[in-house]
């Protein structure tokens, strides 16, 4: 009977729906080609046969490649974002709270998705084309940062005339780590360097962020 049919009674995806899966596949596949491949690596034929998605369906949701690596980098940094904040947020004020931050934005730059950021970098840094998509979504990020470290942290923004350069330092150092991480990952010794780096940032941040007596 057409009523005992499991399929039948499935609901169909609507076209919005399909073009959305289909956008987050190719999406997917780019990230993991840059990660992998590199940027050289990362053509539109190698993105359509890892996703499974046809190359004018390519064309058809992005038009050309430059755009859908614009995507796949705003994917990314939503990607490293999103739990960063997540954690600082379900925290209360304090010391918890910084040492989150640190080890949230640790996290993200020395994550292995962050290969495909840096790719994105060295591309748009040669290539005027890939910069004209790349760019934006690279600066709305880094705009971000403080609007976003004032809002998690208000009191201490408040009070410390050098809040922004000590986000800066935060930021800038993880992420020159993210960046050596990605290009050179060394062995042990770097990673045990790294660790104390990390540790050093936390204190130096914690003593800027928290009153005295915290």
């Amino acid at each position: 009977m057409h009523a005992d049919n499991p399929r039948s009674t499935r609901p169909r995806r609507t076209q919005a729906a399909r073009s959305a899966a289909t956008r987050a596949r190719l999406v997917e596949a780019t990230i993991r080609c840059l990660v992998e491949r590199g940027y050289a690596g990362t053509t539109t034929v190698a993105v359509c046969a890892r996703s499974g998605v046809s190359h004018g369906s390519l064309l058809h949701h992005y038009g050309t490649r430059e755009r859908l690596l614009g995507a796949a980098l705003d994917a990314v940094y939503a990607r490293l974002r999103s739990p960063v904040i997540e954690a600082i947020e379900a925290l209360p004020p304090g010391p918890a709270r910084v040492d989150a931050l640190v080890d949230g934005m640790a996290a993200a730059f020395l994550a292995p998705e962050f290969k495909a950021v840096v790719e994105l970098w060295l591309a748009a840094a040669n290539q005027t084309d890939v910069g004209w998509a790349v760019w934006p979504e690279a600066q709305a990020f880094d705009a971000a940062i403080l609007p976003l470290a004032e809002r998690l942290f208000p009191e201490a923004a408040r009070r410390n005339p050098d809040f922004a350069v000590y986000v800066s330092l935060l930021f800038q150092a993880l992420q020159g780590m993210g960046l050596a991480r990605a290009t050179w990952p060394g062995g042990e010794e770097a990673g045990a360097m790294r660790g104390r780096v990390q540790a050093l940032l936390t204190r130096i941040v914690r003593d800027a962020l928290e009153p005295a007596g915290n």
